[in-house]
């Protein structure tokens, strides 16, 4: 659902481009619509994180499904594709919660158990 609203805000609000000039405009009134009657879901920072969503997954079947929306906000802070599908590929193998994935996002612990073979990691890839 999240991916499908993120699509319909950048192809039809944006007309497809990469940033829209009137774009925060669009989303603020949007969600001065939808927020009344849907709750905080559709929030101006929410219906910015679906846009988002959309952007850094375009495919929708490469989505994995066995991560839940609260796993893709925490991927969405991750502003390099390659460190996404590291932590996507981590998170699927060692099945890790929600807050497992915070954590390792946020203490950077893999990332320091790779070292200098970080760069060489995402250049592989």
């Amino acid at each position: 659902m999240y991916w499908h609203i993120g699509q319909r805000i950048f192809l039809e609000e944006q007309e497809g481009k990469d940033r829209a000039d009137y774009g925060k405009f669009l989303i603020k009134t949007l969600s001065e619509q939808l927020q009344p009657e849907y709750g905080s879901g559709f929030s101006i920072r929410q219906l910015e994180r679906y846009r988002q969503f959309y952007r850094f997954f375009p495919i929708a079947s490469t989505l994995w499904t066995q991560l839940s929306w609260s796993h893709y906000k925490h991927l969405l802070s991750i502003d390099n594709q390659n460190g996404r599908d590291f932590f996507i590929a981590e998170t699927v193998k060692n099945n890790w919660s929600v807050r497992q994935l915070e954590r390792q996002i946020n203490s950077n612990n893999l990332i320091r158990g790779l070292g200098k073979l970080w760069p060489l990691f995402f250049a592989s890839l």
